[in-house]
């Protein structure tokens, strides 16, 4: 298995890249979570094997890893530092100080999307043929990237774990509206929240053409002690309203007090659903 780190953006951390065993056919992009980066976690991602003690990597030959690295930014509830894709003051009120998210999110999503672009050029164009994923603040970063206009509206698919979705509420009431009336025009009694969603997701939010009929992936433990569960019942919800084909999968007695992929069960469902989704899988 051949690595090699490249710098992608100065802002931004190493991208860490395990290339393929075999012609290059396909792309993951996998987004870590709050402090950690891009080698740290594909090193205790591929650690995560399947049934049999197989990487998930060596199941997938013809695959192009790529695990990018987020900023390292203040963290305002822990006084220090540390590597995040956006500032979150609290996940036990997910709508506390929301305005401390949203230069990250934005900064993020516009990052991700390079890296999309990137993959989907080394793959002659095809956009379909790249998978984006994530856990917990990095999975939440990669959705936000799947609602907001750009290349990732026609990838083959993503899958996340122990995440959830800011700014779900004011999401929602965009979906909604877009239904109801289609405008684009704040309504009355917006506040900034919903101003910030709208800017991102334009139109109301409603994704359009390929991206609508995406699968999706998700799957969450019911003993997480970080992510509560019912934050990811949440982000499946806002998902399926806005278009998406949304599987969802509940686990327990992962490891990190359940805030991690359960061995094996987790990680044979998303092999599985790679399967299910792409053609490329016994390359």
């Amino acid at each position: 298995m051949s690595k090699d780190d490249t710098i992608a953006n100065p802002e931004f951390g190493p991208v860490h890249i395990i290339n393929p065993q075999s012609r290059h056919t396909r792309t993951a992009i996998v987004l870590h979570g709050r402090g950690s980066n891009g080698q740290e976690f594909a090193d205790e991602f591929f650690s995560s094997h399947l049934s049999g003690d197989k990487p998930l990597a060596s199941a997938l030959p013809g695959w192009r890893w790529v695990f990018p690295s987020s900023p390292s930014l203040w963290s305002t509830t822990f006084q220090e530092i540390i590597p995040a894709w956006f500032e979150a003051r609290s996940l036990t009120d997910t709508t506390a100080r929301q305005d401390l998210q949203t230069n990250g999110i934005a900064a993020s999503v516009r990052y991700i999307q390079i890296l999309i672009d990137e993959e989907v050029a080394r793959l002659d164009g095809n956009a379909s043929h790249v998978l984006l994923g994530g856990i917990s603040q990095g999975a939440a970063v990669g959705i936000w990237t799947l609602l907001c206009p750009g290349p990732a509206r026609g990838i083959g698919a993503f899958f996340g774990s122990s995440t959830w979705l800011p700014f779900a509420a004011n999401i929602e009431r965009a979906l909604l509206q877009a239904t109801a009336d289609a405008s684009t025009e704040p309504t009355p009694g917006e506040d900034e929240s919903d101003t910030f969603v709208r800017g991102m997701m334009t139109l109301g939010g409603q994704p359009q053409g390929e991206a609508s009929a995406m699968k999706i992936l998700l799957g969450h433990g019911d003993d997480d002690a970080y992510v509560d569960i019912t934050l990811g019942r949440q982000a499946r919800n806002v998902l399926s309203k806005a278009g998406f084909i949304v599987e969802w999968k509940e686990y327990s007695g992962a490891e990190e007090e359940g805030h991690w992929f359960k061995v094996p069960d987790q990680m044979d469902d998303i092999y599985q659903f790679i399967q299910q989704t792409y053609s490329d899988e016994g390359e």
